[in-house]
């Protein structure tokens, strides 16, 4: 196999060789800039050393670390700094931040590689025997606060499941596949694309998340439209917990009670460990075409979306950015060649002819693929139906340009962050008839926020991942940093986000999970009662509160201990990790 799984640098996204190539995007910055208002532009900040960031003393469990190496080779446990580091957080926001200013509060006493489901057994009962916590780690790309520890009294386990990636079954006939939960996504495609299969999930981690990652967060690919979330695609799965192993069974439905399997799904790593899953494959698409089209207006474009959710003829992926996003993805295209700048200044002038405004217009992009007659199909269908709202086709170049650079993305945060400006984002789902409603309100609350932090907002908002009854709203936001009241002024702007979604109906993520980050407003999402059973789910695989305390359970004043999630502790420079 030619992947191998690697870890992210410690203070951003992506290898530590992948960066942000501003010089092949030449307009971004420039871009930004007037936006955002940055008339001087300051030196960029880089993260401090390795060396400079503060590690907390580990807590020991003596008696829990001489049961794991009664059953363990040596190298499968590490407290190496670099490896405490790591664990310490997902990629969020609060966590980049205190990351780069050399904070790693949350980091593990101990990192835990096990290699087969004997060893995530064993080290869950030494954790229930000693009281010692276990956080799941995957890839280390959440962003909600999934894998940061929440309490210092008890020793802290991270079980990094990356040496469990193994192919262990593929079923053609059933068009299913048994996996080992530890796989990466370049890692699974490739092993299904040797059997003519794929999964169809490519979320925007892609490249660094893991197949157990993404069912404990109920994750999105960039093609659900086609294939469903990764809950439609889970057929059985088996997970580790205090209490024993769950497993269930490959049947392609069942009437035998409660689901089980949606008991684990979204668990967030609070009532075991995902070891290996069952998932639903298809063929590998036989075609695929990548038509971009333009719309006058917002309105027009979610218009075009639900018809084409009515009429049931989806493309693999529906991406419809508001005008601010429109304006974001023209300004993150490659340098362009002069014969391209003619071409596109003959197409604006074909747009005002047409009657189009352009600081109003809107850029779909789609993806159609399958057998070649359903791709044809399907994209004449869902041609007319934007025709008939206004949409124009640009040809499959904008396509083409978005499939090459569609992992590259999160990389701009750790460009911004280097710049002082705070970028993030928010998403949610909704019914149709709430859609508009929901999207004006939402980026007024977050634009507002903004402001009174004295700094001038930039928002956008793309809509993706279409159902028959609605669809998913992704927010994205930016400003210019309060320096010294960074995480006051970024708390103020993604409370106002994510309360926007309560008070107006819809949900408080749609497939980054809830962790700490969305935590408060949980139990106003699924209601306290919800809560309390999901609490009483917990008692009974987790009897000792041993999986991944403090998520899904809100405390009785959730915003207290929300605020305080980011803050920078005073650095002690005589602090540095003890080895056993």
């Amino acid at each position: 196999m030619v992947y191998s799984p690697r870890h992210m640098k410690w203070w951003g996204w992506g290898d530590v060789d992948a960066t942000f190539n501003s010089d092949a995007h030449p307009s971004f910055w420039p871009y930004a800039k007037s936006q955002l208002g940055i008339e001087r532009e300051a030196p960029p900040m880089p993260p401090v050393r390795l060396e400079a960031v503060h590690l907390p003393e580990p807590t020991i469990n003596h008696h829990f670390v001489a049961a794991l190496r009664s059953t363990m080779y040596a190298q499968q446990i590490c407290d190496a700094r670099l490896e405490r580091v790591i664990h310490a957080y997902g990629k969020g926001f609060r966590d980049l931040f205190r990351l780069r200013h050399g904070s790693a509060e949350g980091a593990p006493d101990l990192v835990v590689y096990p290699e087969n489901e004997s060893d995530v057994l064993a080290t869950l009962r030494a954790a229930a025997d000693h009281d010692v916590v276990v956080i799941p780690f995957g890839g280390g790309s959440n962003i909600a606060g999934c894998l940061e520890r929440t309490e210092t009294r008890r020793m802290t386990v991270s079980l990094d499941m990356r040496r469990m990636r193994r192919m262990l079954a593929v079923d053609s006939e059933s068009f299913t596949a048994r996996v080992e939960a530890g796989i990466f996504g370049p890692d699974l495609e490739e092993q299904l694309n040797a059997h003519g299969i794929t999964l169809g999930h490519f979320p925007d981690s892609f490249l660094h998340s893991t197949l157990g990652g993404w069912i404990a967060t109920r994750s999105a690919g960039m093609q659900s439209d086609k294939y469903g979330k990764i809950e439609d695609m889970v057929v059985a799965l088996r997970m580790v917990t205090p209490e024993g192993v769950l497993a269930t069974r490959s049947v392609p439905k069942s009437s035998n009670g409660i689901d089980v399997n949606h008991l684990c799904i979204g668990s967030e790593g609070t009532l075991g460990v995902i070891t290996e899953a069952t998932m639903r494959v298809h063929r590998r698409p036989e075609s695929r075409v990548v038509p971009a089209f333009l719309f006058p207006d917002f309105e027009c474009g979610i218009q075009a979306m639900r018809e084409c959710a009515r009429r049931e003829c989806m493309p693999a992926m529906a991406r419809l950015n508001d005008p601010d996003k429109t304006a974001l993805s023209l300004a993150f295209k490659p340098a362009s060649s002069q014969v391209s700048q003619v071409v596109n200044k003959i197409f604006k002038h074909y747009l005002r002819a047409k009657g189009f405004d352009l600081p109003r217009t809107c850029l779909m992009l789609t993806a159609f693929e399958g057998p070649s007659v359903d791709v044809a199909r399907r994209s004449r269908d869902a041609g007319s139906i934007y025709r008939r709202f206004g949409g124009i086709s640009m040809g499959p170049s904008a396509g083409k340009s978005f499939e090459s650079t569609k992992y590259d993305f999160p990389h701009i945060r750790d460009y911004l962050l280097e710049r002082g400006v705070t970028a993030d984002v928010s998403e949610t789902s909704t019914v149709w008839s709430n859609i508009a409603p929901l999207y004006h309100a939402a980026i007024r609350a977050i634009r507002d926020g903004v402001l009174e932090s004295g700094v001038a907002p930039w928002t956008g908002c793309h809509i993706s991942h279409s159902y028959r009854c609605g669809a998913s709203l992704y927010f994205t936001f930016g400003f210019v940093q309060n320096l010294g009241r960074e995480m006051e002024q970024y708390l103020k702007v993604k409370r106002a986000a994510q309360q926007s979604f309560i008070d107006h109906g819809a949900t408080l993520s749609h497939h980054h999970a809830v962790g700490t980050e969305h935590l408060p407003w949980l139990a106003a999402d699924i209601s306290p009662l919800g809560v309390k059973a999901v609490a009483a789910i917990k008692r009974g695989l987790d009897p000792g509160n041993n999986m991944n305390p403090g998520r899904l359970r809100p405390s009785a004043d959730p915003f207290k201990e929300w605020s305080r999630i980011g803050s920078l502790p005073p650095v002690d420079s005589k602090n540095k990790a003890a080895s056993f």
